[in-house]
């Protein structure tokens, strides 16, 4: 599926974009967010006549990326004939699309803007507000399956309820994660970032890298017969029981 993301500068189009992210992928959805300012912070200075090649190579990375994953596109898209491009991407792929619109009051955006340090000119974002196409003002190709207004509270479990609804046809989101897997591959981390830890200090070298290895599947094998605790309570006890056992060796 291709996310469209519609909205001015320091509307909270980034921002947003993340959260919808993470979000997807705990409902199963492998997702990536590309937009425009990937290929443009790759130059050492910005020029106009950069923003054709800038918009190409931006397209040419949704549509490689539709291949396989779900696309969330961060851009302002504030023109039309913009979002017509991406949809005819999406179509020639065969993948369903969703319009989402960003908003927020005028000033709310430009007081945004001045606290991330104009970035882009105030100047700019009135011009674009001005010349801004709203979606489904004018084609009901454009209108927005969904509206947010970002200077309110966001119902991301109701967003993403309506990007998997819209979708459900074409848009296979795989098995939904299991909760105690997603426990257990966070304990799997803190251990390994343990073991990683003692490496690095040299704490272990050589032939006893192989041994705390092997104290590690150790403790999990431990831990799964008496039951999990809080992660910080995980990795002091992980310590624990590596002290003890490496200083018997």
């Amino acid at each position: 599926m291709l996310i469209i993301l519609v909205g001015l500068p320091s509307v909270g189009k980034s921002t947003f974009a993340r959260r919808l992210s993470k979000e997807l992928y705990l409902r199963g959805v492998d997702n990536l967010v590309i937009g425009s300012d990937v290929i443009r912070e790759c130059f050492p200075v910005w020029k106009s006549e950069y923003e054709g090649y800038i918009r190409d190579a931006t397209y040419y990375l949704i549509d490689s990326a539709l291949k396989e994953f779900s696309v969330i596109v961060d851009d302002t898209n504030y023109y039309n004939s913009r979002r017509r491009d991406l949809i005819n991407i999406a179509r020639r792929r065969e993948k369903d699309y969703i319009i989402i619109y960003l908003r927020a009051p005028l000033e709310v955006v430009l007081q945004r803007n001045i606290e991330r340090g104009e970035k882009v000119p105030n100047e700019l974002i009135l011009e674009m507000y001005r010349k801004f196409d709203e979606p489904g003002k004018k084609y009901a190709w454009d209108r927005p399956d969904i509206v947010v207004d970002t200077h309110r509270e966001m119902d991301f479990e109701k967003i993403v309820d309506t990007i998997l609804n819209k979708g459900s046809k074409k848009f296979k989101t795989g098995k939904k994660r299991d909760p105690k897997k997603e426990v257990w591959d966070r304990v799997d981390k803190v251990t390994r970032e343990v073991v990683g830890e003692y490496i690095r200090r040299g704490v272990v070298k050589g032939e006893n890298i192989k041994v705390i290895l092997k104290l590690r599947r150790e403790f999990l094998k431990e831990l799964k017969s008496r039951g999990l605790k809080g992660l910080e309570e995980i990795r002091s006890d992980f310590k624990r029981f590596l002290e003890e056992r490496l200083n018997k060796k």
